[in-house]
């Protein structure tokens, strides 16, 4: 009993001092500063779970006025806020008729203060030694009302919506010094895999190298070197059917305008930027692709991901298996083509082909040729099958490059060489599917 006792008298002393230690702080920031309840509680911000900074700082100054035996006031300004709570409801308001036509379950509000209030504020927080571990900058609660109330009113009107603060799909911008209001209308990402059935076709929008996508006579105004793309076949039906802005294209590496992509197809994201839309039934816009695009493109295993795929997809060393019709400038016999096919698995070095030359940096890179084999159709044609590290140029270990390429099955066979048809036959990695 009597240690019960004692550990109830130490903390009722404990409370006791802990009170007048926080009516001592709290009547001296009040005799010094014009406060209003917001500001005043935001320098105990960290004190009581489930009250506001307004009703800290008013229980604070009810608090006061019974302990000094004085009438209780209202404040009748603040040297802090300047009242910027009160402009809440209208920012919400032109929250809302930004938001008016787009879906979307997350937000974030965010808003730019004023230097001098947040200035105002340090000077309070030095002058009255108040730890940034117990108070709450002005930004935050600001942000945070805002968002409660831009919350509750669209729960209101039965939209299911919630603060995220990592990855939201709108974010609002506040600026309290221009008054100006921004909402940035984040992107989805879009995974699958396509194949390009038709060769000609390049994998994006290829602007016209004359005008370079003004639009001119060469390019008949269009401002593209080819009137479609992979890129625009997949992206038109998800474009419409989202209402978005625009769109980027992200594959795991590309093939020739002049290759055909089959197998299980490459792997891709598309971004859509500024949707309007994101409800949407990928299965259906699937079929909707493949319908259109009339045999061109297909696309399969459409999903949504998160926009880290885009940077999975493009840093991940896949392996690719090829299929290359060759011709040759004078006849072979089977043996010969063998052998040389043979020496070419290992390590290839290769110096960016001239063919890209003008848009690649020229380096010299080395991939591996992991297994290779074919036959000779003809005296001077061949059929040749090969499975390589990802960024091998297939064309150039055949032709050798004059010399850029080495080894080379040219160089090998002593004998010009060149792919008359090239057909990518399957993407293997650890992609998202």
């Amino acid at each position: 009993m009597l240690f019960a006792w004692q550990h109830n008298e130490k903390r009722y002393n404990d409370a006791r001092d802990f009170l007048m230690e926080l009516i001592e702080k709290a009547a001296a920031i009040l005799k010094s500063e014009v406060l209003c309840d917001r500001c005043l509680g935001r320098c105990f911000a960290r004190l009581g779970c489930g009250l506001s900074n307004r009703e800290r700082g008013r229980a604070l100054r009810v608090v006061l006025a019974m302990w000094q035996r004085d009438a209780f006031q209202e404040p009748e300004s603040c040297a802090i806020c300047r009242e910027i709570f009160q402009s809440i409801d209208s920012w919400v308001k032109r929250a809302i008729e930004c938001a008016k036509g787009y879906e979307f379950q997350t937000y974030l509000m965010g808003a730019r203060v004023p230097s001098e209030i947040e200035e105002a504020e340090r000077a309070l927080w030095g002058r009255h030694q108040i730890s940034q571990e117990q108070a709450e900058p002005l930004r935050r609660e600001f942000n945070r009302e805002v968002g409660k109330r831009f919350g509750g009113i669209l729960a209101g009107c039965g939209r299911r919506i919630q603060v995220d603060f990592h990855k939201p799909e709108i974010v609002f911008l506040i600026d309290l010094e221009r008054e100006e209001l921004q909402m940035q209308v984040h992107s989805f990402f879009v995974y699958g895999r396509y194949r390009k059935l038709i060769r000609g076709i390049p994998q994006t929008k290829w602007p016209c190298r004359q005008c370079h996508g003004r639009g001119c006579p060469r390019c008949r105004y269009t401002g593209k070197m080819y009137s479609e793309s992979v890129e625009e076949l997949i992206a038109g039906p998800l474009l419409e059917a989202s209402q978005g802005e625009g769109h980027a294209f992200h594959g795991a590496g590309r093939e020739d305008i002049d290759a055909l992509m089959l197998g299980s197809g490459r792997p891709f994201v598309l971004e859509i930027s500024k949707p309007r839309k994101r409800s949407l039934n990928l299965s259906e816009l699937e079929r909707a692709i493949n319908g259109r695009a009339q045999g061109k493109v297909e696309v399969e295993g459409l999903r949504f991901v998160e926009s880290r795929a885009v940077e999975e997809i493009k840093r991940l060393e896949a392996e690719k298996s090829y299929r290359a019709q060759v011709v040759f400038e004078r006849d072979l016999k089977e043996e010969e083509l063998q052998s040389a096919l043979k020496k070419l698995v290992g390590v290839i070095e290769q110096r960016t082909p001239r063919r890209v030359s003008h848009r690649r940096a020229d380096l010299v890179r080395t991939r591996r040729v992991l297994s290779i084999e074919g036959r000779l159709i003809g005296p001077r044609e061949a059929l040749i099958e090969l499975i390589c590290e990802g960024g091998l140029y297939v064309k150039e270990l055949i032709s050798g490059d004059e010399g850029r390429t080495r080894p080379s099955l040219a160089e090998l066979l002593r004998a010009r060489a060149q792919v008359t048809e090239l057909d990518v036959l399957e993407v293997r990695g650890r992609f998202p599917d």
